[in-house]
């Protein structure tokens, strides 16, 4: 089974147990996932977070009871799983522009997206992104360590850009293992956001574990692990790395038997001797860290 078949699994749950509470933590585990991983892996298919997902859902059978039952407000509210009628009055009026009685006396259309559509849609949305396929290989990779300038990006993705000119200014003050490859670190295990995306961003070199810092230096050890490993081809110009990035999350991932390993949670770009930013015919590395779903 794959990561799409378990969501299609998780949608058909939700809709069996619509009025109960839903944990998303719990709802992870059930289902073999992190949390980290299955936020990811949901919101790539549904386009939604789980809340988000599970509240719209809430309201759209809500709206389809109240124009084919006789059921009472009341009891849809609760049917649903809303536990305040004030609160599903609101959000119902939010969502659909009228209120419940509104809606069940003019018999409002709305389009209901069952899960068959809901997958059928994330499917054709692959067919159109297919275009930009990357086939992995997949590796594995000792404990290594890396050190570099590190920034945040809950203020906007320019201090990325910042983390490489720290570095670049400092290289020939650093102790490098290999001084033909750096590393774009994506770090996921602290402060971060997937609404809106925001994590902590390294331009860094590999380094002997001992190796002093200097001043505004981070160092992180990487623990051994496999990863899938995509080669983007081209120096960035025309957003290849972006592209790349969107196609793993969005497309390979969910359709893959794997999920993140969340020992890591990060993953990197690996820059060397193919890397040259002045060149279309330049190459980089993204490593994802994985392990096979039914290990977990």
């Amino acid at each position: 089974m794959n990561n799409l078949e378990l969501v299609e699994t998780v949608l058909y749950y939700i809709d069996d147990h619509i009025s109960d509470e839903i944990a998303f933590k719990d709802l992870a585990e059930k289902f073999g996932y992190s949390p980290f991983h299955f936020h990811r892996i949901f919101s790539a298919v549904t386009e939604q977070t789980l809340m988000e997902y599970i509240r719209r859902r809430r309201l759209a059978i809500a709206h389809q009871k109240l124009c084919k039952t006789q059921e009472t407000v009341t009891q849809i509210c609760y049917g649903v799983g809303f536990n305040s009628i004030q609160t599903f009055n609101r959000a119902f009026k939010e969502t659909f522009g009228m209120s419940p009685l509104q809606a069940r006396e003019s018999r409002a259309f709305i389009t209901y997206r069952d899960v068959p559509t809901i997958v059928a849609g994330y499917c054709k949305k692959v067919e159109l992104e297919a275009s930009f396929a990357i086939e992995p290989k997949f590796v594995t990779r000792d404990e290594f360590v890396i050190a570099g300038y590190r920034k945040h990006t809950k203020n906007g993705f320019s201090v990325i850009g910042e983390s490489w000119h720290e570095l670049k200014q400092h290289l020939d003050c650093i102790q490098r293992k290999n001084e033909k490859v750096m590393y774009g670190f994506e770090d996921y295990s602290e402060d971060y956001s997937e609404e809106p995306l925001a994590f902590y961003y390294m331009a860094a070199v590999e380094v002997d574990e001992g190796s002093g810092l200097l001043p505004g230096m981070y160092k992180k050890v990487v623990p051994k692990a496999e990863y899938a490993v995509f080669t983007v081809n081209g120096n960035n110009a025309n957003g290849e790395i972006g592209q790349a990035f969107r196609y793993i999350y969005h497309v390979w991932l969910p359709n893959s038997a794997y999920c993140m390993d969340e020992r890591i949670l990060a993953d990197f770009e690996y820059y060397d001797e193919r890397w040259d930013c002045q060149s279309k015919a330049a190459q980089s590395d993204i490593y994802i860290p994985i392990r096979k779903l039914e290990e977990g």
